[in-house]
């Protein structure tokens, strides 16, 4: 038998290896790695063969193919409410209710989050377009510079880059230039942007 070229062993196992991290936890069929590697079947096969027999992969010769720790590969799902939309403009009165769901991975959620979709044009500058998605993280404190959900004076709502000047007073500051800056005489953050979801246009 043919010694086995390490180099293409290493790749045929890094390409698995990193398709099971791009497809959620789901292997490479046999047909897949044949072309990525550009292989014959048998010389394909006798690769995997060894991989098995070198306890790197878990493999039949038919259907199934795995390597340890995938399921760690495979992302969890959560569904995240969309509470309606937030105005990005003049601040406005905002209730939540619930719109939809939305399964997004759990990698992107760090705590409590809801979706908001966007509407108006002050925030375009920032790429949150009228209709888009917003991931929100609620929290109640936020650093200067962040895109946030803001209550202005106890009744209106609006999305907005927060700031603090230097006199201490906050500053609600639209990313487009014909939306000036809003000066709240009392602003409750009520959460933090982390994402945008938008359709491709």
């Amino acid at each position: 038998m043919k010694r086995m070229n390490e180099e293409k062993l290493e790749k045929m196992l890094g390409f698995i290896k990193d398709y099971i991290r791009k497809n959620n936890g789901r292997s490479p069929s046999f047909s897949e790695i044949l072309e990525y590697m550009e292989m014959s079947n048998s010389v394909g096969y006798r690769y995997l063969i060894t991989l098995r027999d070198r306890g790197l992969v878990e493999y039949n010769g038919r259907d199934t193919l795995r390597v340890k720790g995938q399921e760690g590969m495979r992302l969890g799902f959560s569904r995240v409410p969309i509470l309606g939309a937030i105005p990005c403009g003049l601040p406005e009165e905002h209730s939540e209710l619930v719109e939809g769901y939305v399964a997004l991975p759990d990698e992107w959620l760090g705590g409590d989050c809801y979706l908001l979709r966007a509407n108006g044009d002050s925030m375009t500058g920032a790429g949150i377009d009228d209709g888009d998605l917003v991931l929100i993280r609620r929290t109640t404190v936020s650093e200067t510079g962040r895109v946030v959900v803001a209550l202005v004076d106890g009744t209106d709502t609006t999305l907005k880059r927060y700031y603090v000047d230097k006199s201490g007073a906050a500053v609600l500051h639209a990313e487009n230039p014909s939306y000036p800056d809003i000066r709240p005489f009392h602003l409750a953050v009520q959460g933090v942007a982390v994402k945008v979801i938008k359709d491709v246009r």
